[in-house]
């Protein structure tokens, strides 16, 4: 039975780590003390290569292995075995491209992430050739790619409470800066206490003998 081919070279997964280490490392550096979750695809990482840490803190980091993830706790792909709120810091590479339904996934992590929480999202430009190149590489080494616009999956998230910040990009990578959107304010209406006039007379209800003469 022949080998299963690698889906990306060496040199194409060391360019890639290159280029997320560029842009991840200005937002990690500013984050310190945070509950961080970190998502990466196993097969378009190279031995030794993994995405830089956040700042001291808690993080927790899986790799999406097929339709699994792998790591410190093992789980579905769109299913995230974490309370509501857990994390104040996201950080996905690759992983929407791995998955045909990425819809799940978002609302796995709107659910998991907390008001506020920022999400670092990063890609491959789905119109450069380089990319192109890329997931033709993967597809080859039978392992599922799809490349989707940034555009799309902006919208996709934004439905999930996921606001778009800011945009960088270096080669074919992409680097998305999202924010989870807080509740709004709730206004509460306050009425006035109606004042009471004390005439004198205390209320008798049936069956109380208070306030009666004997």
């Amino acid at each position: 039975m022949p080998e299963r081919r690698a889906a990306l070279s060496e040199s194409h997964l060391h360019q890639l780590h290159a280029a997320r280490t560029r842009l991840l490392a200005p937002f990690l550096r500013l984050r310190g003390g945070t509950h961080a979750l970190v998502l990466e695809n196993a097969g378009w990482r190279a031995d030794g290569d993994s995405l830089p840490p956040p700042a001291p803190g808690y993080c927790i980091s899986l790799a999406l292995q097929g339709e699994q993830w792998q790591g410190g706790v093992r789980a579905m792909a769109c299913e995230l075995p974490f309370g509501d709120e857990s994390f104040a810091l996201l950080l996905a590479a690759d992983v929407f491209e791995a998955l045909p339904d990425p819809g799940g996934l978002a609302g796995e992590l709107a659910r998991v992430s907390q008001p506020g929480a920022r999400f670092l999202l990063c890609g491959l430009v789905h119109w450069h050739p380089q990319s192109l190149r890329l997931a033709r590489h993967a597809r080859r080494g039978d392992a599922y790619c799809r490349l989707r616009p940034m555009r799309a999956l902006t919208r996709l998230l934004d439905l999930y409470g996921f606001e778009r910040e800011c945009v960088q990009r270096i080669g074919c990578s992409y680097l998305l800066v999202l924010r989870k959107r807080r509740a709004s304010a709730r206004i509460l209406y306050l009425q006035r206490a109606r004042t009471v006039r004390f005439s004198g007379r205390v209320p008798v209800w049936p069956g109380d003998t208070r306030g009666t003469r004997a």
